[in-house]
Order: C-alpha cells, then sequence, then structure tokens
C-alpha cells in the first residue's frame, strides 16, 4: 500500500500552509502599521476632515479597514500570482469608490492607501522570496 503522504502531497500541503500563514500575518502586519503610523493610538480620528470626531468618522473608519483588509488580500494574490500589472486596478477603483472623502481629507486617504499598500507589497515579496527559498 502507498503512504498517504507522499513527498509531492507534504509539499503542496507546507506550501498551502505558508502561504496561508501568510496571508493571515499580512492582515494582522499591516494592521499594526496602519495603527502605529497613522491613527498613532488614537481611537477617535476625524476622518472626513469636517472638524468634529462623530459617528460619521466611525463609519467611513470601518469601510476604510474592510476595503484595506481586502486590497492587502489582492495584493497579495496579485504578487505571489505575477500579475503587477493588476495593483493598478486597486488605485483605480478606489479612487472612483471613494472620490468624496478623499476630496474632504485626500491626505488621510492617500497616506492610508501608500501606507498599507506599500507595507504589503514589501510582505507580499517576502512571502515570494520565502516560498522561492523553501519550495
Amino acid at each position: 500500500m502507498e503512504p498517504v503522504l507522499t513527498p509531492e502531497y507534504t509539499e503542496i500541503l507546507l506550501k498551502t500552509l505558508v502561504i496561508i500563514a501568510g496571508f493571515v500575518a499580512i492582515l494582522f502586519i499591516t494592521d499594526f502599521i496602519f495603527k502605529w503610523v497613522i491613527l498613532r493610538n488614537q481611537k477617535k480620528v476625524d476622518v472626513n476632515g469636517d472638524g468634529k470626531v462623530n459617528k460619521v468618522d466611525a463609519r467611513l473608519m470601518r469601510e476604510g479597514y474592510i476595503i484595506g483588509k481586502c486590497e492587502n488580500l489582492i495584493i497579495l494574490i496579485f504578487v505571489l500570482a505575477g500579475e503587477l500589472t493588476g495593483l493598478s486596478l486597486i488605485f483605480a477603483a478606489k479612487s472612483l469608490a471613494r472620490k468624496k472623502d478623499i476630496d474632504n481629507n485626500a491626505g488621510f486617504f492617500l497616506v492610508g492607501t501608500l501606507v498599507n499598500f506599500t507595507a504589503t507589497l514589501i510582505l507580499a515579496y517576502a512571502l515570494k522570496f520565502l516560498l522561492a527559498f523553501l519550495f
């Protein structure tokens, strides 16, 4: 009888686990970097630039968090797939979807996007290098 975990299956399993760990690590690390660089441990931020911190700002922060995490996943997928031209899709879609918010407080949204984008790219390439090194 043939063993269940052949060397090929073991390599595929290990590669899959490394990729999953990479996805999880990117989500947590970019969250930490964003909070450290952008928010600087502030609980409430005037996201829309109207001079008040209120429920609208909380909603925008939540939306930005969700968009940022999706951005992290898409960037990692594109880098691992070698489809770097697809990264421009993120900027285009984000600028269209959040045009009003960007117009009101461009600095916050651009800095947030660039910090998240840059950190994710660095981590994605580190993961890609690790995969090439291990396998």
